[in-house]
C-alpha cells in the first residue's frame, strides 16, 4: 500500500486527490497547495485559457534558485526553488528526481497564466531599436512599451476622428475658427457667471493649430487604447469626458479672472495620464535627451511631465492652461486609484503584471 504523500508546505498534512481542469492531482486541504506529479503541470496549463494549448513549462522556467526548505511529497528529499519565469521571479518548489510541481494556494493563478505572462513580458522588455530613436529624434514624441490590447479601440479611434474633423471644418479659415472658439471654448470668467456651461465639455474638441491636434491626438492613442481596452468601451467614454470636465472646471475655479478662452483635450488626456499611470504601471514610455533614449517607467514619464508644467506656469507662459493639465492629472489619479480594484478583477494579467514579483527591463 502506498504511503499518502505529505504537504510539503504544513508537512503534517496529508495531501487528497483532486480533479483540475480535467486532471487528477493532489491537493493539500489545509493550505490549498497543488502537487503536480510528472506531466500533470503541462496538461493542465494546455487546457486553461491562457493562449497556448501545447505548453512545455519548462522551456520557459526561470532560474534555479537553490535548495528548497520543501521537501517532495513522495519522500524524495528537499526540492529545488525556482522562478517561474525568467522575468517572473515568483517561487515554485520542483523535485529533481521525480519532476514534480508544488504550488501554494496564492501562487495558482500566476502559473497557469504563465504562458500570457512570457508573452506579455518579452512585449514590454523588447529593447530600444534605431527606429525607435529615429521616431522619437524626429518626432519628439516618446514610443510605448505596453501589452497589446485585446480589441480595437474604436472609441479611441473615434474621437481621434471626430477632432481631426472638427479642426479640418475650420483650419484656413480664422473667422469662422474664431467664432467656433468664442462659442465652444471655456472662457473661466463666464463659465463661472453661469454663462455657455457646455463649453466645459466642448472645448475638448478645439483645437489652436496642427501641431497642438497631432499633439495630443498620439497621446490620446498611446494611452487611450489600453485604457479603454481594460475598462470597456462604454465605461472609457464616461470616464474621458469626466475627466474633461473636470479639468476644466479646474481652470475655471483657479483662471477665475480669465477672460481667454481655453481649447483643446489636453486637459481630457491629461486625466488619462493619471488613470495610466495607476494600472499600467508595468509599461515603459521612452524619454529623449538629444540623442540618448531611455525607457522610463509611467511614473517618472509622468514626473518629469508635471515637472514641466509647474515650471511653465512658474515662468509665466502663455498659451497653455496649466491648471487643466494639472488639475486632469490629479483627477485622473484619484479615478484611476478608485477604479483600481474593478479594473484588476476585470483584467487578472494587469493584476499579475503589477506584483513585484514581474520584472521589467528598462
Amino acid at each position: 500500500m502506498a504511503t499518502p504523500a505529505l504537504c510539503p508546505s504544513c508537512t503534517d498534512t496529508y495531501l487528497e486527490t483532486t480533479t483540475c481542469h480535467d486532471e487528477e492531482l493532489d491537493i493539500c486541504r489545509s493550505c490549498g497547495g497543488h502537487w503536480f506529479e510528472q506531466g500533470e503541470m503541462n496538461k493542465v496549463l494546455s487546457k486553461v485559457d491562457n493562449g497556448q494549448d501545447q505548453v512545455e513549462y519548462q522551456q520557459h522556467l526561470g532560474a534555479s534558485i537553490g535548495v528548497s526548505e520543501r521537501q517532495c511529497p513522495d519522500r524524495h528529499g528537499p526540492m529545488q526553488s525556482h522562478h517561474l519565469l525568467a522575468d517572473y521571479q515568483l517561487e515554485i518548489d520542483i523535485c529533481e528526481h521525480c519532476e514534480g510541481v508544488w504550488v501554494d494556494s496564492d501562487e495558482l493563478n500566476q502559473v497557469k497564466q504563465s504562458p500570457k505572462l512570457q508573452q506579455a513580458l518579452g512585449s514590454l522588455n523588447q529593447a530600444l531599436s534605431w527606429k525607435s530613436r529615429v521616431f522619437q529624434f524626429l518626432s519628439q514624441m516618446p514610443v510605448e512599451y505596453n501589452i497589446k490590447p485585446k480589441r480595437k479601440p474604436v472609441v479611441t479611434w473615434t474621437l481621434m476622428a471626430l477632432n481631426c474633423l472638427i479642426f479640418m471644418s475650420y483650419v484656413g479659415n480664422p473667422e469662422l475658427a474664431n467664432q467656433l472658439v468664442s462659442l465652444f471654448g471655456n472662457v473661466p470668467a463666464a463659465t463661472l457667471a453661469g454663462d455657455q456651461l457646455w463649453t466645459l465639455a466642448s472645448c475638448m474638441f478645439l483645437h489652436g493649430d496642427p501641431l497642438h491636434l497631432l499633439g495630443n491626438m498620439y497621446f490620446l492613442y498611446v494611452v487611450g487604447d489600453n485604457i479603454e481596452d481594460a475598462l470597456g468601451r462604454r465605461r472609457f467614454i464616461a470616464l474621458y469626458f469626466a475627466l474633461g470636465i473636470l479639468s476644466s472646471l479646474i481652470s475655471v475655479v483657479l483662471n477665475w479672472q480669465s477672460e481667454i478662452p481655453s481649447i483643446g483635450a489636453s486637459g481630457a488626456i491629461a486625466g488619462l495620464f493619471g488613470v495610466y499611470l495607476v494600472w499600467f504601471r508595468h509599461a515603459s514610455l521612452t524619454f529623449m535627451i538629444f540623442i540618448y533614449q531611455k525607457k522610463l517607467a509611467p511614473v517618472w514619464y509622468f514626473a518629469i511631465w508635471v515637472g514641466l508644467n509647474v515650471l511653465g506656469m512658474m515662468l509665466g507662459e502663455g498659451g497653455v492652461d496649466y491648471w487643466a493639465h494639472i488639475g486632469g492629472f490629479v483627477s485622473g489619479l484619484i479615478m484611476g486609484v478608485a477604479l483600481k480594484p474593478y479594473i484588476f478583477m476585470r483584467n487578472p494579467l494587469l493584476q499579475m503584471l503589477a506584483h513585484p514579483a514581474a520584472v521589467v527591463n528598462r
